[in-house]
């Protein structure tokens, strides 16, 4: 039953919110029953109620920072699609609007909400952060929803704001279209994925027509003229820069992780991709029989240990699950060589932010009711699997996530391919530079949506804006009319700064929800 009236909705929605960040446990008990019967309504108001409830929209707009240009836009498809409704863009802009047009470089944001929800009104918090910190124009897409618009269609409308603003050099959205248009492409979680599955059919798209050139085959595409064999106007340029927040990449919802999956990670633990202990945190939590509990994703805890064990510096010692294994079964190389390990998905199985309940829902209804995709091969669904010649033309890849997100095999699976495909096709040098990848100890997964009480969130967002700065400054080193010298300098500097935000973020599970219930109880006095 729909509470009445709705002042008295918002103010109890504000404070069941509080109850259960304070009473997290308890109020799981009651959501539970709401998550086994989720339905897209239940989604679109639970996850979108920041932008739906003003007191809570009022209260975020005082904490974030100013943008001097705010616009929702509606951009027509191009010429191939002229009969599919309108794209609505939100755009934002933080300089002096009488210096929009001079802008060549723009960020385009694929918002995340699991392919059902969550307009870019619910990103505005870190997307003001990146309008100020990075000083470009931001273009946040709000893609048509499933189960609505179910896949592909939300993949088809975002290639074609992508090709719309290629086509018109940014004029569409203010730029003078008197330079080539750089566009710096991010997503988080479907977003992510959206970004990917954009970036796979640009590739795709291009790889297509040089075949066709290489054949002879007229030109048919996007509006050429009948019988044209000039391609070189219609290959797309590349994204300057891809980023990945906590992506969903994997439709294929297994348990277990193919043996290729495992040892790619053996192979990457050793290499600097993923720039963090935290990969041999993740990996701790697959060794299964490393645990006295198979079931267990952190490392064992020696609890009751008694004041004159401490003392004698003598420890307990417990029975792993490995310890239990008759030797004469196996033998140590057997056990270097092991492939058994559960996806995150499983590990994470009681994460409280995307539970598996959420994940069958949305993937549902994103797929829906008429697909029969294969799982194996649709690479815009899934772009972890995407074959290795697509992933060797990727941009420079930058990737974020939470070690204790059910999606993190995503990100770590997509990387070391990325990588992999790089080190085959360009050679190993081009492999060393071409993904940065950053986990948050102890964090699951959206917390780009908590920025207004996890402090790590807001040295995430700036993070993110570094990356966005670094790869801006690279397309401006790229530029023979900029300076090189200022161009090395400002990277430089910008390098340092994301090194600082990223070593604030670095935090635990326990001191994260100490520190959070502590800033609530702070602020109520």
């Amino acid at each position: 039953m729909t509470l009445k009236p709705m002042w008295l909705r918002h103010i109890c929605s504000i404070l069941f919110t509080f109850y259960y960040l304070v009473f997290a446990d308890a109020a799981e008990e009651r959501v539970r029953r709401v998550r086994a019967t989720i339905s897209i309504e239940h989604m679109r108001v639970s996850w979108e109620k920041v932008p739906q409830n003003p007191i809570l929209r009022t209260m975020s707009k005082l904490i974030r920072p100013k943008v001097t240009v705010r616009e929702i836009m509606s951009i027509d498809r191009p010429a191939h699609n002229s009969q599919l409704p309108p794209t609505e863009i939100y755009f934002f802009y933080a300089g002096a609007p009488e210096t929009l047009s001079q802008h060549d470089t723009i960020l385009l944001q694929f918002p995340g909400g699991g392919f059902v929800s969550m307009p870019p009104p619910c990103h505005e918090d870190a997307i003001a952060v990146w309008a100020n910190q990075t000083g470009l124009p931001i273009v946040s897409v709000n893609y048509k929803k499933a189960p609505e618009h179910p896949y592909p269609w939300p993949i088809e409308e975002c290639f074609d704001i992508y090709l719309r603003l290629v086509e018109t050099r940014g004029t569409i959205i203010g730029l003078s279209g008197t330079k080539k248009l750089n566009i710096i492409v991010l997503g988080d979680s479907a977003g992510g994925n959206i970004s990917s599955a954009t970036t796979l059919k640009i590739i795709a798209h291009n790889q297509q027509l040089k075949r066709q050139q290489n054949n002879g085959v007229p030109l048919k595409t996007f509006g050429a003229d009948e019988g044209a064999t000039d391609y070189t106007e219609s290959l797309l340029p590349m994204p300057a820069g891809l980023i990945l927040i906590y992506p969903a990449l994997d439709f294929e919802m297994s348990c277990w992780m193919s043996p290729s999956q495992v040892s790619l990670i053996h192979a990457d633990s050793t290499t600097q991709l993923f720039r963090t202990g935290s990969l041999e945190t993740l990996w701790q939590s697959k060794d299964h029989f490393s645990h006295v509990s198979p079931l267990s994703v952190v490392p064992d805890v020696e609890k009751n240990q008694s004041l004159w064990r401490r003392l004698l510096g003598r420890k307990k010692t417990r029975t792993t699950i490995r310890q239990h294994v008759n030797p004469i079964l196996t033998d140590k190389k057997a056990w270097q060589s092991s492939n058994l390990a559960m996806t995150s998905r499983m590990s994470f199985f009681n994460d409280r932010i995307i539970s598996p309940d959420v994940m069958r829902a949305m993937a549902i209804m994103y797929l829906g009711p008429y697909a029969t995709p294969d799982f194996e091969t649709d690479y815009l669904l899934s772009p972890i699997i995407a074959p290795l010649e697509l992933l060797a033309e990727f941009p420079k890849t930058y990737m974020i996530c939470g070690e204790k997100d059910p999606l993190v095999d995503d990100t770590v699976i997509l990387a070391g391919r990325i990588r992999q495909a790089k080190g085959e096709f360009l050679g190993p040098e081009k492999a060393d530079n071409a993904v940065h990848v950053k986990f948050l100890e102890g964090i699951s997964h959206a917390f780009l949506q908590m920025m207004a009480f996890l402090p790590e969130a807001h040295q995430a967002s700036r993070t993110i804006g570094d990356w966005i700065q670094e790869i801006a400054s690279e397309v401006a080193h790229a530029d023979p009319n900029v300076d090189f010298n200022i161009a090395t300098r400002s990277m430089s500097s910008r390098v340092e700064v994301g090194a600082h935000h990223v070593a604030e973020i670095v935090t635990n599970e326990k001191d994260m929800l100490t520190r959070r219930k502590k800033q609530l109880v702070d602020g109520l006095f």
